[in-house]
Protein backbone atom coordinates (compact mmCIF):
# COMPACT_ATOMS: atom_id res chain seq x y z
CA UNK A 1 0.00 0.00 0.00
CA UNK A 2 1.14 3.64 -0.77
CA UNK A 3 0.92 7.15 1.17
CA UNK A 4 -1.96 8.87 -0.73
CA UNK A 5 -0.03 11.77 0.68
CA UNK A 6 3.46 11.46 -0.40
CA UNK A 7 3.82 8.09 -2.32
CA UNK A 8 5.91 6.15 -0.20
CA UNK A 9 5.37 2.36 -0.01
CA UNK A 10 4.25 1.35 3.37
CA UNK A 11 4.66 -1.49 5.56
CA UNK A 12 2.17 -4.29 6.16
CA UNK A 13 0.36 -2.69 9.45
CA UNK A 14 2.02 0.86 9.50
CA UNK A 15 -0.88 3.22 10.52
CA UNK A 16 1.41 6.33 10.11
CA UNK A 17 3.47 7.07 7.05
CA UNK A 18 7.09 8.74 7.24
CA UNK A 19 5.25 11.89 5.89
CA UNK A 20 3.47 12.07 9.31
CA UNK A 21 -0.06 11.10 7.73
CA UNK A 22 -2.48 8.00 8.19
CA UNK A 23 -1.33 5.43 5.90
CA UNK A 24 -5.29 4.37 5.45
CA UNK A 25 -8.61 5.13 7.00
CA UNK A 26 -11.01 2.48 8.04
CA UNK A 27 -12.72 0.43 5.82
CA UNK A 28 -16.25 0.87 5.13
CA UNK A 29 -16.54 4.52 7.03
CA UNK A 30 -16.66 7.96 4.85
CA UNK A 31 -13.85 9.50 6.57
CA UNK A 32 -11.79 11.63 5.55
CA UNK A 33 -8.29 13.45 6.76
CA UNK A 34 -9.44 16.03 8.85
CA UNK A 35 -11.99 13.81 10.91
CA UNK A 36 -8.51 12.45 12.21
CA UNK A 37 -7.39 16.07 12.92
CA UNK A 38 -4.98 16.07 9.67
CA UNK A 39 -5.77 18.94 6.67
CA UNK A 40 -6.90 18.25 3.56
CA UNK A 41 -4.02 18.28 1.43
CA UNK A 42 -4.44 21.23 -1.29
CA UNK A 43 -5.13 20.46 -4.99
CA UNK A 44 -1.34 21.33 -5.55
CA UNK A 45 0.50 19.42 -2.93
CA UNK A 46 2.51 17.16 -5.55
CA UNK A 47 4.43 20.79 -6.72
CA UNK A 48 6.04 21.17 -3.03
CA UNK A 49 7.47 17.82 -3.23
CA UNK A 50 10.98 17.52 -5.14
CA UNK A 51 12.93 15.16 -6.94
CA UNK A 52 16.42 14.39 -5.83
CA UNK A 53 17.92 16.75 -8.34
CA UNK A 54 15.93 19.63 -6.85
CA UNK A 55 13.04 19.58 -9.39
CA UNK A 56 9.26 19.78 -8.83
CA UNK A 57 6.62 16.66 -9.29
CA UNK A 58 4.68 18.84 -11.44
CA UNK A 59 7.76 19.71 -13.50
CA UNK A 60 7.86 16.09 -14.65
CA UNK A 61 4.70 16.22 -16.57
CA UNK A 62 4.56 16.17 -20.37
CA UNK A 63 3.58 19.96 -21.41
CA UNK A 64 1.58 20.22 -24.94
CA UNK A 65 4.04 21.21 -27.61
CA UNK A 66 3.74 21.80 -31.52
CA UNK A 67 2.77 18.93 -33.77
CA UNK A 68 4.65 18.41 -36.51
CA UNK A 69 2.00 19.74 -38.73
CA UNK A 70 1.71 22.84 -37.07
CA UNK A 71 5.69 23.12 -37.61
CA UNK A 72 4.77 22.31 -41.30
CA UNK A 73 2.19 24.94 -41.45
CA UNK A 74 4.81 27.82 -39.20
CA UNK A 75 7.70 26.75 -42.04
CA UNK A 76 5.54 27.38 -45.00
CA UNK A 77 3.92 30.58 -43.71
CA UNK A 78 8.17 32.04 -42.88
CA UNK A 79 8.86 30.70 -46.47
CA UNK A 80 6.36 32.80 -47.86
CA UNK A 81 7.33 35.71 -46.39
CA UNK A 82 10.65 35.60 -47.40
CA UNK A 83 9.57 34.86 -50.96
CA UNK A 84 7.29 37.62 -51.19
CA UNK A 85 10.08 39.71 -50.13
CA UNK A 86 12.44 38.64 -52.11
CA UNK A 87 10.31 39.35 -55.07
CA UNK A 88 9.33 42.37 -54.33
CA UNK A 89 13.42 43.17 -53.44
CA UNK A 90 14.04 41.79 -57.44
CA UNK A 91 11.37 44.06 -58.91
CA UNK A 92 12.53 47.33 -57.34
CA UNK A 93 16.20 46.67 -58.01
CA UNK A 94 15.35 45.39 -61.49
CA UNK A 95 12.91 48.93 -61.84
CA UNK A 96 15.88 50.75 -61.46
CA UNK A 97 18.07 49.52 -64.30
CA UNK A 98 17.76 52.49 -67.29
CA UNK A 99 18.89 50.06 -69.77
CA UNK A 100 16.34 47.36 -69.27
CA UNK A 101 13.94 48.68 -71.98
CA UNK A 102 10.92 46.15 -70.28
CA UNK A 103 11.21 49.22 -67.84
CA UNK A 104 10.87 51.79 -70.29
CA UNK A 105 6.67 53.75 -70.36
CA UNK A 106 6.11 56.54 -72.91
CA UNK A 107 5.04 59.52 -71.24
CA UNK A 108 2.30 61.98 -72.85
CA UNK A 109 2.09 65.86 -72.24
CA UNK A 110 0.11 68.30 -73.93
CA UNK A 111 3.61 69.35 -75.99
CA UNK A 112 5.31 66.18 -76.36
CA UNK A 113 5.81 62.58 -75.68
CA UNK A 114 9.05 60.80 -75.26
CA UNK A 115 9.32 57.09 -73.95
CA UNK A 116 12.10 57.14 -70.98
CA UNK A 117 12.63 54.50 -68.07
CA UNK A 118 10.15 54.59 -65.22
CA UNK A 119 12.83 54.90 -62.52
CA UNK A 120 13.77 58.26 -64.34
CA UNK A 121 11.09 60.24 -62.64
CA UNK A 122 9.83 64.14 -63.35
CA UNK A 123 11.12 66.56 -61.00
CA UNK A 124 9.02 69.45 -60.12
CA UNK A 125 12.03 71.44 -59.20
CA UNK A 126 13.04 71.82 -63.12
CA UNK A 127 16.62 72.95 -63.94
CA UNK A 128 16.70 75.89 -65.84
CA UNK A 129 19.17 75.48 -68.63
CA UNK A 130 18.79 77.90 -70.86
CA UNK A 131 16.77 81.21 -70.97
CA UNK A 132 16.11 81.40 -74.43
CA UNK A 133 14.27 78.25 -74.00
CA UNK A 134 10.59 77.30 -72.36
CA UNK A 135 11.13 74.44 -70.00
CA UNK A 136 8.44 71.44 -70.80
CA UNK A 137 10.41 69.26 -68.41
CA UNK A 138 12.74 67.27 -66.27
CA UNK A 139 13.31 63.83 -65.97
CA UNK A 140 16.17 62.36 -63.43
CA UNK A 141 17.02 59.58 -61.87
CA UNK A 142 20.44 59.28 -59.52
CA UNK A 143 22.31 57.71 -62.89
CA UNK A 144 21.05 59.74 -65.93
CA UNK A 145 18.43 62.35 -66.92
CA UNK A 146 16.33 64.34 -69.56
CA UNK A 147 15.83 67.66 -70.17
CA UNK A 148 13.05 69.29 -72.42
CA UNK A 149 12.51 72.64 -73.37
CA UNK A 150 10.91 74.98 -76.54
CA UNK A 151 11.62 78.21 -78.53
CA UNK A 152 9.52 80.27 -80.47
CA UNK A 153 11.08 81.16 -83.66
CA UNK A 154 12.04 84.80 -83.66
CA UNK A 155 11.10 86.89 -87.36
CA UNK A 156 14.30 86.44 -89.32
CA UNK A 157 14.12 82.20 -88.37
CA UNK A 158 10.28 82.13 -89.61
CA UNK A 159 11.90 84.64 -92.04
CA UNK A 160 14.24 81.73 -93.39
CA UNK A 161 12.11 78.83 -92.98
CA UNK A 162 9.12 80.56 -95.21
CA UNK A 163 12.31 81.41 -97.66
CA UNK A 164 13.94 78.08 -97.71
CA UNK A 165 12.67 75.47 -95.93
CA UNK A 166 13.20 72.98 -93.20
CA UNK A 167 16.02 71.07 -94.71
CA UNK A 168 17.81 74.60 -95.44
CA UNK A 169 17.40 75.46 -92.33
CA UNK A 170 19.17 72.82 -90.45
CA UNK A 171 21.61 73.32 -92.29
CA UNK A 172 22.02 77.18 -91.59
CA UNK A 173 21.61 75.85 -87.77
CA UNK A 174 24.48 73.44 -88.52
CA UNK A 175 26.89 75.93 -89.73
CA UNK A 176 25.89 78.46 -86.80
CA UNK A 177 26.62 75.85 -84.37
CA UNK A 178 30.08 74.92 -85.44
CA UNK A 179 31.35 78.19 -84.35
CA UNK A 180 29.92 77.82 -81.02
CA UNK A 181 32.67 76.11 -78.25
CA UNK A 182 30.97 74.38 -74.89
CA UNK A 183 34.49 73.48 -72.35
CA UNK A 184 36.60 74.93 -75.16
CA UNK A 185 35.34 72.14 -77.94
CA UNK A 186 33.60 72.40 -80.71
CA UNK A 187 30.45 71.38 -81.22
CA UNK A 188 30.27 68.49 -84.08
CA UNK A 189 26.44 68.62 -85.06
CA UNK A 190 25.21 65.62 -87.20
CA UNK A 191 21.72 65.24 -88.70
CA UNK A 192 19.82 62.13 -87.18
CA UNK A 193 16.37 61.89 -89.04
CA UNK A 194 14.49 65.03 -88.03
CA UNK A 195 17.15 65.77 -84.85
CA UNK A 196 20.34 67.86 -85.06
CA UNK A 197 22.38 65.68 -82.72
CA UNK A 198 25.79 66.79 -80.62
CA UNK A 199 27.64 65.36 -77.73
CA UNK A 200 30.00 67.09 -75.14
CA UNK A 201 31.02 67.02 -71.70
CA UNK A 202 29.90 70.04 -69.18
CA UNK A 203 30.04 70.55 -65.23
CA UNK A 204 26.58 71.19 -64.05
CA UNK A 205 25.58 70.71 -60.08
CA UNK A 206 22.66 69.03 -58.56
CA UNK A 207 22.40 66.98 -61.50
CA UNK A 208 23.93 63.63 -61.19
CA UNK A 209 24.21 62.01 -57.60
CA UNK A 210 28.03 62.06 -56.70
CA UNK A 211 29.38 64.18 -59.74
CA UNK A 212 29.21 67.67 -61.40
CA UNK A 213 30.85 66.24 -64.33
CA UNK A 214 28.38 65.49 -67.13
CA UNK A 215 27.92 63.59 -70.62
CA UNK A 216 25.39 65.07 -72.52
CA UNK A 217 22.95 64.17 -75.28
CA UNK A 218 22.15 67.51 -76.99
CA UNK A 219 19.20 67.17 -79.79
CA UNK A 220 17.48 69.65 -81.50
CA UNK A 221 13.64 69.40 -83.13
CA UNK A 222 13.22 72.33 -86.14
CA UNK A 223 9.94 72.37 -86.74
CA UNK A 224 7.91 74.83 -88.56
CA UNK A 225 6.59 76.62 -85.21
CA UNK A 226 9.37 76.61 -83.03
CA UNK A 227 12.86 74.48 -82.15
CA UNK A 228 12.78 71.60 -79.26
CA UNK A 229 15.96 70.86 -77.39
CA UNK A 230 16.09 67.38 -75.46
CA UNK A 231 19.09 66.74 -73.31
CA UNK A 232 20.21 63.45 -71.85
CA UNK A 233 22.92 63.19 -69.99
CA UNK A 234 24.64 61.07 -67.58
CA UNK A 235 27.63 60.72 -65.72
CA UNK A 236 30.85 61.49 -68.00
CA UNK A 237 32.61 58.48 -66.41
CA UNK A 238 29.71 56.41 -67.48
CA UNK A 239 28.62 57.52 -70.80
CA UNK A 240 29.76 54.63 -72.49
CA UNK A 241 27.26 52.27 -70.35
CA UNK A 242 24.81 55.25 -71.28
CA UNK A 243 24.67 56.84 -74.61
CA UNK A 244 23.21 53.86 -76.48
CA UNK A 245 19.98 54.37 -74.36
CA UNK A 246 20.12 58.00 -73.95
CA UNK A 247 20.29 58.04 -77.95
CA UNK A 248 16.66 55.67 -78.17
CA UNK A 249 15.72 58.40 -75.72
CA UNK A 250 15.59 61.43 -77.76
CA UNK A 251 14.99 59.30 -81.11
CA UNK A 252 11.61 58.72 -79.12
CA UNK A 253 10.42 62.36 -78.67
CA UNK A 254 7.69 63.70 -80.57
CA UNK A 255 6.23 67.38 -80.27
CA UNK A 256 2.98 67.42 -80.13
Amino acid sequence: MRCQYCGREAQPGQVFCECGHPVSLSTGANHNAASYGFPEPPSDYDKNWLTPDGRSLSSLEKKPGMGVAGKIVIFIIIAAIVGVGGFLAYKIIKGQDLLDEGNWETIDKAAFSITLPSAMKESDNIIEIDKKYDKLGYFKSDKAGVYIAKAEHTASSREAIQQYGLKRMKQLTIQMAKTRKINGQALDIKERGDLLVAEYSMNRKNFIKGTDKLWVLDATLITEQRLYEVQAFCAESEKDKYIDAMYKWVDSFKAN
